[in-house]
């Protein structure tokens, strides 16, 4: 029977076998008992499920900085100081370059060091959606918990970079994608409206970043020095904090250093946070349950209200919670 011709009873039988309101329709308390807690990767920056767009000017060092972002991963090494929660397996999409300048890029940043669980894709011959089965495919049969799309450009074939539905369109498709393969997901996209700040950096439509989960800016803080880039988060739907730190960049690597001389952000040491946050989880991954001071006694080396702005951020994260009054622990331990 054409799709025309049914009945409109079975029109409503399809319509409410397809809709189901139990699966739709959920109260707040139900989410908040049953939802899965936040997979954070690396910092608050990556997490599985979620899409975190990276823009700058071309040449600026995206692609070096994921590179670098990756290996630290897969060797089980931090990154900007920061550790990654578990080991890294990565699929790095490159719809640009060939051969030559993966093994060059990869030469800069890694030198001679072998990486293991760093997998590449770099054929111009397809566009993203045209692979997307097999990237699920490949993602899911080797764990890789990491997928970088370099860039959103080239990844698309896209008709008008300032048509705001197909933006929506090409992240609904990365979202997609992103929750199939169960990764965090980069995504680079370049720049071309250096005057704007924030989220609106981007070239072409806004959706693309207003449909991100983290938007991470990457700047030349001073046109006569490329060894610095400035590292902003412009958005993140995590957590509040917004980190605009600074990168000194030197042999294909990256160090968070103090700001220029004149330059607004942050110093290197509001990155100390994370490790803290690490300290913490160390602690309380043992089994047992700790109240604020004594795990404020557990840290010496750090000043309370770090500790404080670290077990707060673990909290909003779902990474701890409060078995019973006053004490702390693992979200493992909840209920026992």
């Amino acid at each position: 029977m054409a799709a025309e011709e049914l009945t409109t009873e079975e029109t409503e039988k399809e319509e409410k076998g397809f809709f189901k309101p139990e699966d739709l329709f959920r109260t707040i308390d139900h989410i908040r008992a049953n939802a899965p807690p936040l997979e954070p990767l690396w910092g608050d920056f990556l997490l599985r499920k979620a899409i975190t767009s990276i823009v700058g000017d071309p040449g600026i060092c995206k692609s070096t900085m994921g590179y670098g972002l990756a290996g630290a991963g897969c060797l089980g090494l931090p990154f900007l100081d920061i550790k990654f929660e578990e080991p890294t397996v990565v699929l790095y999409m490159d719809f640009e370059s060939a051969d030559s300048l993966v093994a060059s890029r990869a030469s800069l940043v890694f030198g001679e060091t072998k990486i293991p669980n760093f997998y590449i894709y770099n054929s111009i011959e397809f566009y993203l959606k045209q692979v997307a089965e097999p990237i699920i495919n490949f993602c899911t049969g080797h764990k890789v918990n990491l997928l970088f799309i370099d860039n959103q450009t080239a990844a698309f074939n896209t008709r008008d970079e300032n048509d705001n539905s197909e933006a929506a369109t090409q992240m609904r498709f990365v979202r997609q994608l992103t929750n199939a393969c169960n990764t965090a997901t980069v995504i680079f996209h370049h720049t071309s409206k250096a005057n704007l700040s924030g989220t609106r950096k981007g070239t072409g439509a806004f959706a693309r970043a207003r449909l991100a989960d983290i938007c991470i800016n990457l700047n030349y803080p001073q046109e006569d020095d490329e060894s610095i880039v400035s590292f902003q988060v412009a958005k993140n739907r995590v957590v509040t904090e917004k980190p605009f730190w600074y990168l000194k960049k030197s042999k294909g690597g990256f160090a968070i250093t103090d700001p220029p001389l004149g330059a607004i952000g942050q110093p290197r040491v509001n990155s100390i946070i994370y490790k803290v946050q690490q300290d913490i989880l160390a602690l309380l991954n043992n089994g047992q349950q700790y109240k604020r001071k004594d795990l404020i006694m557990k840290l010496p080396d750090y000043e309370t209200r770090t500790v404080d702005e670290a077990l707060e951020k673990l909290k909003r994260l779902g990474r701890v919670n409060s078995p019973q009054y006053g004490f702390y622990a693992t979200r493992s331990m909840k209920g026992q």
